[in-house]
C-alpha cells in the first residue's frame, strides 16, 4: 500500500502482525514497526489486516482505515468476539490423541471456517503414540464423520519424524498465509518452530523494540518463514462460540443435515421428537452422523438464547 494523503500528512499503509488486545503490532513497507491503537469502528484489527496509519509518536500510530478484508475469522459468545485473523489462504486445526482432543471443538472450528470462506486442513500430530495402523484408521474414520470428508487429513509426527513433517508442510503452507488453531498440548508451538525456528526469538525481540506484550501471555502473532510461509500463531483455546451467526446460517452450514432437513414432514422440523422427521431416520440409518446433528442443536440453543 502506497501513503495516502490525509489531512496535513500521509498516511502510512501497514500490515497487522500481532495483536495484544487493546493493542496491535503492524509493520509497514519499510520493515518499520509501529504499536497501532484502534479507535471507534477501527478498534478492533485482526492479524492479518491491511491497516492505513497517522503517526502519533515514536513508532506509535492511530489505526485510520482498515482495508476491505477478504475473509475474516472469529469466534463469540454472548459478551464478547475474539478476532483470529484476517485474509487468509487457510486454517490448519492441530489434533493429537494425547491430551485428548475436543470433537466439539473440531465441530466448531469446522463450521466457523465453512461460514467465513476459509478452507481448512487438519494436521493429525503425534502419530508415534498411536498404536498401530488400525487406531490411526479409526481415528480418520472418526474425522471424516465429523468433517462429511470434506477437510484433507494430515498425519505426521512433529518430534520423532520431522524431516517428514516438514516436507509434508512445505507443500501445505508454501506461499500462503495459515492461521494454526488448537488446544494447549496438541503440539502447535513444535510444529510452528519446526517451520519457522526463528518464531521465539522473533517475538522476543517485538516485546523488547516496542516494550509490548511484557505483561500478557496470550496474544496472535504472525511469522514469516521461507518459500512465502506466513504463519499466524494464536493462542490455545478450551472454547469456541459462534453466537454472530443466525440460526439459518448455521444450519446452512450443516449441508448434510440441511439436505436430509428438505424431506421432513414439517417445514420447521428441530429434528427432536416429531414425526416423520426424514433427519431422525437418515441417523437411524447410518446415512448422518448423529454426533453433528447433536452440535447443531447445542449451537443452536446458544444462538437463540443470545438472540433472543
Amino acid at each position: 500500500m502506497k501513503p495516502e494523503k490525509h489531512g496535513k500528512a500521509a498516511l502510512i499503509g501497514a500490515t497487522v502482525i500481532a495483536s495484544y488486545g487493546r493493542h496491535s503490532l503492524a509493520r509497514s513497507e519499510d520493515q518499520t514497526l509501529w504499536q497501532v491503537f484502534g479507535k471507534g469502528k477501527r478498534r478492533e484489527v485482526a492479524v492479518g489486516d491491511r491497516i492505513l496509519i497517522q503517526p502519533s509518536g515514536d513508532n506509535q500510530a492511530w489505526v485510520e482505515q482498515i482495508e476491505a478484508r477478504r475473509n475474516l475469522l472469529y469466534r463469540s459468545d454472548a459478551m464478547r468476539s475474539k478476532l483470529f485473523a484476517s485474509n487468509l489462504d487457510q486454517t490448519i486445526l492441530v489434533l493429537a490423541s494425547s491430551p485428548p482432543y475436543s470433537t466439539e471443538l473440531l465441530g466448531r472450528t469446522l463450521i466457523a471456517c465453512q461460514t467465513a470462506g476459509v478452507p481448512l486442513h487438519i494436521v493429525f500430530n503425534k502419530t508415534d503414540l498411536l498404536q498401530g495402523e488400525n487406531e490411526r484408521k479409526d481415528i480418520e474414520k472418526r474425522l471424516h464423520q465429523w468433517t462429511h470428508g470434506e477437510v484433507p487429513i494430515h498425519f505426521l509426527s512433529v518430534r520423532t519424524q520431522a524431516e517428514q513433517a516438514k516436507e509434508l508442510l512445505q507443500s501445505l503452507l508454501k506461499n500462503k498465509c495459515s492461521l494454526i488453531l488448537g488446544q494447549s498440548g496438541m503440539g502447535k508451538s513444535t510444529l510452528l518452530n519446526l517451520m519457522i525456528p526463528h518464531a521465539v526469538a522473533a517475538t522476543n525481540e517485538v516485546s523488547i523494540a516496542l516494550n509490548a506484550g511484557k505483561h500478557t501471555t496470550t496474544h496472535t502473532q504472525m511469522f514469516e518463514g521461507e518459500n512465502g510461509i506466513r504463519l499466524i500463531d494464536s493462542p490455545g483455546f478450551q472454547a469456541f462460540g459462534l453466537n454472530h451467526l443466525s440460526p439459518d446460517e448455521l444450519k446452512e452450514a450443516f449441508t448434510d443435515i440441511a439436505h436430509q432437513a428438505m424431506r421432513c414432514r414439517f417445514a420447521n422440523c428441530q429434528h427432536k421428537q416429531e414425526p416423520q422427521c426424514a433427519v431422525k431416520i437418515a441417523i437411524e440409518e447410518g446415512e448422518l452422523f448423529a454426533p453433528r446433528l447433536q452440535l447443531m442443536q447445542l449451537l443452536l440453543d446458544e444462538i437463540q438464547t443470545t438472540h433472543y
